[in-house]
C-alpha cells in the first residue's frame, strides 16, 4: 500500500536524480568498457563496437527512465527515496508519452545550465521544468508492505 505524504522538495528530488545519474554513469561505464575496451564511449569512431557504446550512452538511460516513469512512475533513486512522478491531474504514473515528455524535458533542463531543475526550488508546487513541460509532479510517499486493516462497523 502507498500512501502520498505531500510534494517531493527540491533537495530530495535532487538526491534522487544524483543517484540516477551515479548508478547510471557506472553501469554505462562497465558497458563500454566490456564493449570498446574503454570506459567511456571515446574510442575510434569508425568502430562499430564505439557506434554500439555511443548508441547505450544515448538510450538506456532514456529506456530506464521512461520505462520506469511510465509504469509505476519510478526511477532507481525515486525508488530508494519513496518519490514517484505522477499525473497532476490524475495523482497515477504519467503514461508513456508524459513520461517520454519528461525525459525531453530533462534535457531543456540540462540544457538552461540546470535552470529548468532549480524552477523546483522556487516553484510553489515544487514542479520542476520538465514537470511543467509533461504535466507531472514528484511526490513523496510512504510505503507499507502490509495492506491496511478494514475497520469494519
Amino acid at each position: 500500500m502507498i500512501r502520498v505524504l505531500g510534494r517531493a522538495g527540491f533537495w530530495r528530488r535532487g538526491a534522487a536524480l544524483g543517484i540516477d545519474s551515479l548508478w547510471l554513469f557506472c553501469l554505462l561505464g562497465t558497458l563500454s568498457w566490456l564493449l570498446v575496451g574503454l570506459p567511456l564511449p571515446f574510442g575510434p569512431a569508425d568502430s562499430p563496437r564505439a557506434l554500439i557504446a555511443e548508441l547505450l550512452y544515448e538510450l538506456l538511460p532514456a529506456a530506464v527512465l521512461v520505462i520506469g516513469w511510465a509504469r509505476g512512475g519510478v526511477s532507481p533513486g525515486k525508488l530508494l527515496l519513496e518519490l514517484r512522478v505522477v499525473d497532476v491531474h490524475r495523482g497515477a504514473p504519467p503514461g508513456w508519452i508524459r513520461a517520454a515528455i519528461r525525459y525531453l524535458g530533462y534535457l531543456v533542463s540540462f540544457a538552461t545550465l540546470g535552470l529548468g531543475f532549480l524552477w523546483a526550488a522556487v516553484d510553489r508546487d515544487k514542479r520542476a521544468l520538465h514537470d511543467r513541460l509533461a504535466g507531472t509532479r514528484v511526490v513523496r510517499v510512504e510505503e507499507s508492505l502490509l495492506p491496511r486493516a478494514r475497520v469494519r462497523a
